[in-house]
């Protein structure tokens, strides 16, 4: 679907090679090395956990050396546990059938339809730079239109002539569009930072603030936009529309950071068959041990039998079985996995997941529901063929957060995906369609409320008051009453960071997950899992000590 200079967004969060090229592995054969063998347990499957195993074996790789175990930087095994049956986590998909077409001599064929994460952009380097690396097939969604609902009209329907659109944007929002743009590059520039540098980060906050994101991550949207000059009316029809599609979120419940990454939404695309094969790929190309079905119940901390080795870690699933790993990456909200973590634990950020319900129907939109002969931006109600591909609503009568085309079928239906807080109602469904052929629903946490973070507050730098002993009865010295304050800032300052959250949380634990509050996408996960990828290479090869990855 194409944006323009208005920034338009997708129709869905905010990541793939045919299966039939990977084969999941059972793991390398072990191979005769002096160093004794590391091991590393990923505890879930999805975007972060399959690509903190991918890029951990490239970042094992010797450079310009061919990947085979025996020529790692040090020998090790990666192992992935996931309770469900399929690689991917979150990006989901169903498969349905286009029915033959006779008269053109097509026969009848397999659709992937994206459940949840449904779309990646040009910029994500991961995801693009892996679909090329996998041979998969992309499909852009850049010729789609949209248009802008407010449950009782449109407010704003994109034009199939690009500059048609830009003219009607300008007359409707003015130069909000172009001021947003403006900010959108900068930000994005700002993370594109991660792809070309070394770093590795052992907090949220640190990474953030390396690559200028704290800000924007600290303030509610409809604040930030209003001090940047952006205009209400643009604020509300456009931002807040890509951030309830995106997020299920308003202007006033999402930090500014997450509101931006939603705007920037050009060179849409997907893979044809399904965004999963990506995530396939990577634990393919990974050599991971693969064990699906399987429910971790337990992670317990062993002690080291010797002075100077470091703790391990036994991991026992809900069948019993027992493993001993050198270190463990926790792919999944802590929260959600009920596993029992019996290795001191310290608390981490409380994130909420957001209830989303998706409903795909199959049938034939009414577009008489949308239009009525008084309507401001059509007098007569268009036929099928010219119905926009993706409505999405502002935050005001709507009885839907957005309605997607998925696929057009040879009979003549469609295939619609609808995002909503609430399940939908019988009658709504009567109501939004002439005919239906089937209806599926799914309800599930799709992802995170992303609210603002706090900012460490600077010292002000001002002295502390002198106060004599004895004379308000405290009876603290000034350097008492000194090293009080002092105590009393580094405490705040602990709490401030702690509300970021830590990527290693305990040694040897890293958890993917505490990048989520920051912001929350496929690539974003991606990017997570090479940082962890990259905090473990360093342990495993010796590269930097405990201390130094642990610092605050």
């Amino acid at each position: 679907m194409r944006i323009g200079y208005f920034s338009k967004v997708g129709a869905a969060v905010t990541a793939f090679f045919t299966p039939s090229t990977f084969q999941l592995s059972g793991g390398p054969d072990a191979a005769k090395e002096l160093a004794p063998t590391k091991s590393v347990a990923i505890i879930g499957a999805g975007a972060g956990g399959s690509s903190t195993a991918f890029y951990l074996q490239k970042l094992l790789q010797p450079e310009g050396e061919p990947l085979h175990k025996h020529q790692l930087l040090h020998p090790t095994t990666i192992t992935i546990f996931d309770q469900s049956d399929k690689i991917g986590g979150r990006c989901q998909v169903f498969f349905t059938t286009n029915p033959a077409d006779p008269e053109k001599n097509k026969p009848e064929e397999e659709l992937a339809i994206e459940v949840g994460a449904s779309i990646f952009v040009k910029v994500n380097h991961h995801l693009a730079d892996s679909t090329k690396e996998f041979g998969l097939k992309v499909k852009k969604l850049d010729n789609e239109l949209l248009a802008i609902w407010d449950g009782n009209e449109f407010l704003f329907v994109e034009s199939p002539w690009r500059f048609w659109s830009i003219l009607k944007g300008l007359a409707r929002w003015g130069l909000a569009p172009i001021k947003l743009n403006r900010l959108l590059k900068s930000t994005v520039d700002n993370l594109l930072h991660f792809y070309t540098s070394p770093e590795s980060y052992t907090s949220i906050h640190e990474f953030s603030t390396a690559h200028n994101l704290h800000t924007e991550a600290s303030i509610l949207t409809h604040e930030y936009l209003e001090s940047k000059g952006i205009n209400k009316q643009y604020a509300q029809e456009v931002v807040e529309v890509a951030t309830r599609v995106n997020y299920g979120s308003n202007l006033d419940g999402i930090h500014a950071l997450g509101a931006l990454v939603t705007m920037a939404a050009n060179d849409a695309q997907q893979i044809e068959g399904g965004n999963f094969q990506i995530f396939e790929g990577m634990v393919a190309k990974s050599g991971a041990e693969v064990r699906l079905e399987t429910k971790i119940a337990r992670v317990r901390r062993l002690e080291p039998q010797s002075e100077g080795e470091e703790p391990q870690f036994e991991v026992t699933t809900t069948t019993g079985q027992k493993q001993i790993f050198d270190y463990i990456v926790l792919a999944a909200p802590i929260d959600s996995t009920n596993i029992d973590f019996d290795i001191s634990l310290p608390p981490q950020p409380k994130v909420d997941y957001r209830t989303i319900h998706a409903t795909f129907v199959r049938g034939n939109v009414n577009p008489s529901y949308f239009y009525t002969p008084t309507s401001p931006v059509r007098s007569s109600t268009p036929s099928a063929k010219d119905f926009p591909s993706h409505i999405l609503s502002t935050n005001a009568r709507a009885e839907f957060t957005s309605l997607s085309i998925q696929a057009r079928l040879s009979n003549g239906e469609t295939i619609t995906k609808i995002f909503s807080p609430k399940e939908l109602s019988k009658d709504l469904l009567d109501r939004l369609y002439s005919n239906r052929t089937w209806v599926k629903h799914k309800e599930w946490k799709a992802y995170p409320k992303l609210r603002p973070i706090p900012l460490q507050k600077e010292e002000n730098g001002a002295e502390p008051e002198v106060v004599v002993e004895g004379e308000d009865g405290s009876g603290q010295t000034v350097f008492e009453k000194k090293h009080a304050q002092k105590k009393q800032g580094l405490d705040a300052q602990k709490k401030t960071l702690d509300a970021w959250g830590q990527v290693e949380v305990v040694p040897g634990v890293f958890y993917v997950n505490s990048f989520e509050p920051l912001i929350s996408t496929m690539e974003t996960e991606t990017i997570a899992g090479k940082n962890i990828a990259r905090l473990l290479r360093d342990r495993i090869v010796g590269h930097c000590p405990v201390e130094k990855n642990l610092k605050r």
